[in-house]
């Protein structure tokens, strides 16, 4: 029957894309039955061509004024990105001059916080409308011709450390190979897909807007085929990343992680690709991992939103806590109905020192 659904499902967007191949929720909702499906190299072409159509890929798009929110810690973000980028290449002025002209839009209002979400108004609109993001740029990560994930990894003792957790939970040092690590850390940082803003300052970039590339799709097969016994058949459901602002260590700053929930999958997986250099607190800078599960009857904004509820929860469970520190290329596999957050973190200032971590979902939570 699903299989049925998925087939009726992937005819209908293949015509909805013929009749109009500019629909980029087509591109994206056909990309997710493929990923489903294992056809995952496929997929990649529909993300990709969803983000080239939803993000003006190259100044190519609708004419079209900013309808999104903006904070004073994205803004901060995007300059030291094309800073970053005009660094890489000395003879390309555009991004010197982006960062020039965010830098006088930014000292033109009057932030509320580091953090609150405002509207721009119609004069910054028109300003930044072919440039505020945009898929200006995105850098190359094919897939390795070699394994991405370390080849050298202890599976059996991985595998009994997850189910030796009552619930399904274990972390991997040394996580991806050199030549992974450093091709995905250079595509995180230098490729201007960084468009989802959240309250607490940190910034969000998806499959179906620029993060979908042969190595993230690369990394999550093979850890699927590397740990059979954790990851079952279970399809990928979903990658995302996340990156954060290392001011949120200064005192009275409203920046902050990610808030406790539960993922819709039935395992997960966390990684960080920041150099432990920029990590100024070895003991912190991870995850806090509870060992409560999600109630089953509880739906998805419930168990992924109401922090108040969740809290409850947590205390009238008594379950313990552990909290696995930030490592550079550590992963954290876990069964993904646990509830979890961002341990406080602090990192060096600058834009190479920003934590950054990776989210890989796998299953739907009503496997586990």
């Amino acid at each position: 029957m699903v299989l049925e659904k998925f087939n009726d499902a992937e005819i209908s967007f293949r015509t909805a894309i013929e009749f109009n191949p500019k629909c980029s929720e087509a591109h994206t909702n056909l990309g997710f039955i493929l990923l489903q499906r294992n056809e995952h190299y496929s997929s990649i072409q529909y993300f990709s061509q969803s983000a080239k159509l939803k993000r003006k890929y190259n100044n190519q798009g609708p004419d079209q004024l900013i309808k999104e929110k903006i904070s004073k810690a994205k803004i901060d973000h995007d300059i030291e990105q094309f800073q970053y980028l005009a660094s890489k290449n000395n003879e390309n002025k555009q991004f010197t001059d982006l960062a020039i002209l965010y830098k006088n839009v930014s000292a033109e209002i009057s932030w509320p916080s580091e953090t609150e979400l405002i509207d721009l108004t119609h004069k910054h609109e028109i300003v930044l409308k072919d440039n505020y993001n945009c898929l200006l740029h995105q850098v190359d990560a094919p897939k390795l011709k070699q394994a991405a994930v370390n080849s050298s990894l202890d599976v059996e003792k991985i595998t009994s450390n997850y189910f030796n957790h009552e619930f399904g939970l274990t972390f991997i040092d040394n996580f991806l190979s050199p030549k992974a690590l450093k091709s995905l850390r250079e595509f995180l940082l230098g490729s201007t897909i960084w468009f989802d803003v959240k309250a607490g300052g940190y910034l969000g970039a998806y499959l179906t807007e620029g993060l979908a590339s042969p190595l993230i799709i690369q990394i999550a097969d093979e850890l699927r085929n590397k740990f059979p016994k954790i990851f079952k058949d279970y399809p990928i459901n979903q990658i995302w990343a996340y990156k954060y602002d290392s001011r949120a260590k200064n005192k009275n700053s409203s920046l902050q992680g990610i808030n406790v929930h539960a993922d819709f999958a039935a395992v997960n997986v966390n990684f960080w690709v920041t150099p432990n250099e920029a990590n100024l607190n070895p003991q912190s800078g991870g995850l806090i991992v509870y060992d409560v599960e999600a109630p089953k009857h509880w739906d998805f904004k419930t168990y992924n939103n109401d922090e108040q509820k969740i809290r409850e929860e947590l205390t009238k469970s008594k379950g313990n806590t552990q909290v696995i520190p930030h490592n550079e290329n550590r992963a954290v596999i876990f069964n993904s109905n646990l509830f979890h957050e961002t341990d406080s973190y602090e990192f060096k200032d600058g834009y190479e020192n920003r934590r950054i971590n990776v989210t890989m979902l796998f299953g739907r939570r009503e496997d586990n």
